[in-house]
């Protein structure tokens, strides 16, 4: 009798461990399987003047250890990071709403999470060659530290490139921007992720800088993002499909929504469905029980003995 319940035991117990780390990581963080850019990495929407990119410029985002660094230029301690997408906006171009200077729409900077919240300070900057060695810097915004106070806003700078303005708030220019640009954002932000940098963590803010639930999204607004039959990300679910496709924005806004306005703030969900999430706990639950089960038997018999 005593090897049957040894038996059961061992059985549940290795059954709960070996489910357990298809969700959690070694800092029980759940773990996301992919989406849109990737985890490590975070998404900034820059406006600039159009004379920015004139003359063969290379304009980059520019992160350094020291303030010192960008406003001396020194080369050997800066990361260059380059444009990495690009679009036309509605409102940030001639008459259309935008006024402060003439520009040409929306460049993207995706760049590593962990510059974020790590002492390191950025800039924008117009270079005069893509040989950073070598190159001379046209103009450049003034250093700034790179903590979380800077995500989920368009950066925007102003006069001949001396700053960045950072419109936040109910009344926020970014609040204008097309469904386009709104698309290229959310490319940015994983569904099932809590983190405040690029995941629904991050909902709050980005819905009031961008008004995202108060939009009109029309059927050709998609997003590039992750989604399986399995798992719970790109606004479906029910899961739809395999691999990386275009799902509808709404459905990515609503998922947002949900996972923010729904799950308690001290979970680390990411991409993996309430089902799952909840038979992990269920089988461990089931796991303890059973050892809780199995002390007291044990013990029963050996005071009767």
């Amino acid at each position: 009798m005593k090897k049957r319940i040894k038996t059961f035991v061992l059985f549940s117990l290795l059954g709960s461990l070996l489910l357990i780390p298809k969700f959690l990581d070694k800092e029980n963080h759940f773990v996301e399987v992919n989406a849109g850019i990737t985890s490590s990495e975070v998404r900034i929407p820059v406006v600039r003047p159009t004379f920015w990119e004139s003359d063969g410029a290379y304009q980059v985002l520019r992160i350094a250890p020291t303030a010192n660094d960008l406003t001396n230029n020194v080369v050997a301690n800066i990361t260059y990071i380059t444009i990495a997408d690009y679009n036309a906006d509605s409102y940030y171009k001639k008459d259309g709403g935008f006024n402060e200077y003439d520009t040409n729409g929306i460049i993207w900077y995706d760049f590593d999470i962990n510059f974020v919240d790590s002492n390191k300070y950025f800039d924008l900057a117009r270079l005069s060659s893509t040989d950073v060695n070598d190159a001379s810097v046209w103009n450049k915004t003034g250093a700034t530290i790179l903590n979380s106070s800077v995500l989920h806003k368009v950066w925007r700078i102003w006069g001949n490139g001396n700053g960045i303005s950072m419109p936040s708030g109910g009344n926020a220019e970014s609040r204008n921007v097309s469904n386009e640009t709104i698309n290229k954002l959310l490319y940015g932000y994983l569904t099932c992720s809590s983190s405040t940098y690029n995941g629904y963590g991050a909902f709050g803010t980005l819905n009031t800088n961008f008004n995202l639930s108060g939009r009109v999204y029309g059927n050709d607004d998609k997003v590039y993002d992750f989604v399986d039959t399995t798992h719970y990300d790109g606004g479906r679910f029910d899961g739809e499909g395999v691999g990386f496709q275009y799902v509808p924005t709404a459905d990515k806004v609503t998922a947002l929504d949900y996972r923010y306005s729904s799950i308690p703030e001290n979970l680390n969900y990411t991409n993996n469905d309430n089902n799952s999430i909840t038979a992990t706990i269920i089988i461990g639950t089931i796991g303890i029980t059973t050892l809780a089960g199995y002390y007291f038997i044990t013990k029963k018999s050996k005071v009767i003995a």
